[in-house]
């Protein structure tokens, strides 16, 4: 059963720029969820379109529509576990199957 790995916690953001120079955004908290975290496959890197020399994941998490629906204009925080304190941009998100979404990040920054 998926639900047992689901062993982390992230927390979603929104981000709205305030300001004229990038990166003057404020980041708002709209949701947080337990996760299943782990490294991107070669088929989420080419899908996402990501960059290798930043640190890419991929996380497993409930799917909550309609409470919640996450956007690849957010980013995500890890709050738990081995990738924890680290912030990502949604890169891409899929359902994983009825009850669970995939969402691809890239850290934000490096």
């Amino acid at each position: 059963m998926r639900a047992n790995k689901l062993t982390d916690v992230i927390e979603f953001y929104d981000v709205v720029d305030e300001g004229p120079e990038p990166g003057m955004g404020v980041s708002t908290k709209v949701f947080e969820s337990f996760a299943e975290i782990y490294e991107p496959s070669a088929k989420d890197v080419q899908l996402g379109n990501l960059e290798l020399d930043k640190t890419n994941i991929t996380v497993i998490v409930r799917n909550t529509f309609p409470e919640f629906v996450p956007r690849v204009n957010q980013t995500f925080k890890v709050v738990t576990g081995m990738y924890g304190n680290g912030s990502f941009n949604i890169k891409k998100i899929s359902p994983s199957d009825d009850n669970f979404m995939k969402i691809v990040g890239e850290s934000v920054g490096g």
